[in-house]
């Protein structure tokens, strides 16, 4: 299962997206950089980055500490946040990113995320589903639109997707452990690699989820209040040491 280290943008510091005050006891450290590359001397081999500004506005907004982060790390990053037009993904590949996340635009427009799909292919295009009560939220969270997030996970499969990132919003925000009913929903129900989000706050969640089917999870929060060292979840769920 992989494991991708989570990195949350808001106005050019790292945060913890579940701290609405963005209080500083919880966050590592303000500086997005050094928090990457924290990660990845912990033994980070994928980092997942979302632009909270740019998910909210609609557009890019922190491309600079974005390219900044892709200049010191070796390992792939997969970033998420107001992307919208085929220009805006392919400048973030080209800045370096391995694979992007689109989110609102897969259910305003299933015609961008297919011509999305037919330049870069499925394997750089990646569609972000966030669940509150087992409903679509869009534009950050800020709405909540009319999909099932199995309709819409099973419309963006026939459009050719290969790879979802599930969010239960409920779940992240209580970080008490992760939605494991509705994540197998989508498991059983589609043919999709499912990474899961939200909720994660122990290695237990991890086995829990792992034994779920997901191919992979993002754990953030849980990193941030170190809940969850890294180091050890790479080791029991990576590479598969002293797993039971």
């Amino acid at each position: 299962m992989q494991l991708y280290a989570g990195i949350h943008i808001s106005d050019g510091k790292s945060v913890n997206p579940n701290d609405l005050h963005y209080l500083r006891n919880n966050i590592l450290t303000l500086d997005p950089v050094k928090l990457a590359l924290h990660w990845q001397e912990m033994g980070a081999t994928y980092l997942h980055i979302v632009d909270l500004d740019a998910a909210s506005m609609g557009y890019p907004v922190n491309e600079e500490t974005i390219k900044d982060i892709l200049d010191v790390v070796h390992i792939p990053v997969q970033y998420g946040g107001g992307l919208r037009s085929i220009k805006d993904i392919d400048s973030f590949l080209n800045m370096g990113v391995s694979r992007v996340i689109i989110s609102t635009q897969a259910i305003h427009s299933p015609n961008f995320l297919k011509e999305a799909l037919q330049i870069f292919g499925p394997e750089k295009i990646l569609v972000g589903i966030d669940a509150d009560k087992g409903m679509v939220a869009i534009e950050g969270r800020a709405k909540i639109s009319n999909f099932n997030s199995l309709t819409l996970a099973q419309q963006v499969e026939k459009l050719g997707v290969q790879t979802v990132v599930y969010t239960d919003i409920v779940c992240a925000n209580q970080v008490k452990g992760p939605d494991i009913i509705n994540t197998k929903e989508l498991i059983d129900h589609t043919h999709l690699d499912i990474i899961y989000s939200g909720g994660i706050a122990s290695l237990q969640d991890l086995k829990n989820i792992r034994n779920a089917g997901v191919n992979g999870v993002m754990v953030g929060a849980a990193l941030y209040t170190n809940k969850i060292k890294l180091k050890e979840a790479v080791m029991l769920y990576e590479r598969g040491e002293q797993v039971e």
